[in-house]
């Protein structure tokens, strides 16, 4: 297998964990903000209407996730940079607040991937590499990191 076939072979692997585990990682998200709520300025019902609106992006997640590197995925990747931020601001989440959710959401994530790993034929820490990889170039487009 070349190299090439073999990240693809890892991104199927994520896009078919996360695809799975999405609806899982946005509830916990979303109850992390309503438990949160005072302090977040987000009631219940705004916290479970942006997790609605993330759920939204999944396709374009899910795509650019499972993509080979090049400008293709570049550009799916800004688009769900867009996609998410419109969320957001939708729910008027403050930028702070937006990373903080972010980083819930990819450490959840991690931890589901690592779980998951072998059952793709995968070792935890190639996944969470390749994940590492995708979420860092999400959070750069996102918060300019």
């Amino acid at each position: 297998m070349s190299a090439e076939d073999l990240v693809l072979a890892r991104r199927k692997a994520l896009v078919a964990i996360c695809e799975r585990a999405a609806n899982g990682v946005i509830d916990r998200v979303v109850a992390e903000a309503s438990r949160a709520a005072d302090t977040l300025g987000l009631d219940s019902s705004g916290a479970t209407h942006y997790g609605e609106g993330i759920r939204s992006t999944l396709p374009t997640a899910l795509d650019a996730l499972g993509m080979p590197d090049g400008p293709d995925r570049e550009a799916r990747i800004v688009a769900l940079a867009g996609l998410t931020r419109a969320v957001s601001d939708q729910n008027r989440i403050p930028r702070i607040v937006e990373r903080g959710l972010t980083a819930i959401a990819v450490r959840i994530s991690r931890e589901v991937v690592r779980r998951n790993a072998a059952e793709y034929g995968f070792t935890p820490d190639e996944l969470d590499r390749e994940f590492g990889i995708f979420t860092g170039k999400l959070e750069s487009r996102l918060f300019g990191d």
